[in-house]
């Protein structure tokens, strides 16, 4: 629902009642990360970390799963430290990675990925994130050498092509990263983003546009749908900024931050460099710093001011 303030604190109430639950720790820690406070989902992590130690030593070596609602492993979309764990811990590390990653410590974040993959070395999520992370640090080779790995445990996997296509369009490998991108939406033609991304890519190489067609199998109701007519020149900026408002605050932070980054990358196609810079920038500074717009923008903004 959004309320995480109301969220942590039933986990602190748990914690109270049960300082020993592995899992009120863990799903505390994502909320913290949700909210933008790493340090404290990193503090939330080291303690789980510090729990199945704890656990392990008393079952002789025992492996423990961390288990949220439902029996599913906790959502590893937040999270921080790195240290060597003796059993399948890959869910944690990789929470924790992300976690280091969003405070902009990718050594550390790459440390846990590695750790993760190390006991799991097809664990694809840490394989992706870790790709993710080298990208970031300027490593494209390496950055690449993940994606390829993961293309090759899974040749099916429509996201692995979408991020391999992201580090192709930021070293500049238009044409590799449109095939990968038509790959993507081959394998998942439902997903808007890598829809978008193509006709990012297809522009700035003067590759024909297939927008049109994919937009056929979008669900044209759901964010980003305004985005994606804001392409076709169905809709203006500020239709799509009226589109990106909602109640939930979260969700309208996310979808601004969105708005802001394809608006731009719409002003560039049009030689509209200033907007673009002003766009941009706002969509670096409010993007969460794991959004790939985030990233995207980050990159486009060091790329116009170094050509100025």
């Amino acid at each position: 629902m959004g309320e995480l303030d109301r969220a942590i604190a039933d986990y602190d109430r748990v914690i109270e009642l049960n300082p020993q639950s592995r899992t009120a720790y863990g799903c505390r820690g994502v909320v913290y990360a949700q909210k933008g406070d790493y340090d404290r989902a990193i503090a939330d992590y080291d303690q789980v970390i510090r729990l199945l130690h704890q656990d392990q030593g008393i079952s002789g070596g025992r492996q423990t799963r961390i288990q949220g609602q439902d029996g599913d492993p906790i959502s590893t979309s937040v999270a921080g430290e790195s240290i060597a764990l003796a059993s399948g811990d890959g869910p944690v590390l990789r929470a924790r990675g992300v976690a280091y990653y969003a405070k902009g410590d990718l050594d550390r974040a790459i440390a846990d990925y590695d750790e993760a993959i190390r006991l799991n070395p097809k664990d694809k999520d840490a394989i992706s994130s870790r790709g993710n992370a080298y990208r970031a640090k300027g490593d494209f080779d390496r950055s690449l050498a993940d994606y390829d790995q993961l293309v090759q445990l899974d040749a099916r996997d429509a996201r692995a092509y979408f991020h391999r296509a992201r580090v192709y369009w930021q070293s500049a490998s238009f044409a590799k990263s449109l095939a990968d991108l038509d790959q993507s939406i081959q394998l998942n033609p439902k997903d808007a983003y890598p829809v978008l991304w193509r006709e990012i890519v297809a522009k700035r190489s003067d590759q024909q546009s297939r927008l049109s067609e994919a937009a056929k199998q979008l669900d044209a109701t759901k964010w980003p749908a305004p985005i994606v007519n804001l392409f076709l020149g169905k809709m203006t900026p500020e239709q799509v900024l009226s589109a990106a408002d909602d109640a939930d605050p979260m969700k309208r932070k996310w979808q601004f931050c969105e708005a802001n980054f394809y608006i731009a990358e719409r002003a560039l196609k049009g030689g509209s460099k200033e907007e673009a810079l002003r766009l941009l920038d706002q969509a670096a500074a409010d993007c969460p710093k794991t959004f790939i717009e985030k990233q995207a923008a980050d990159v486009e903004l060091l790329s116009l001011r170094a050509s100025r």
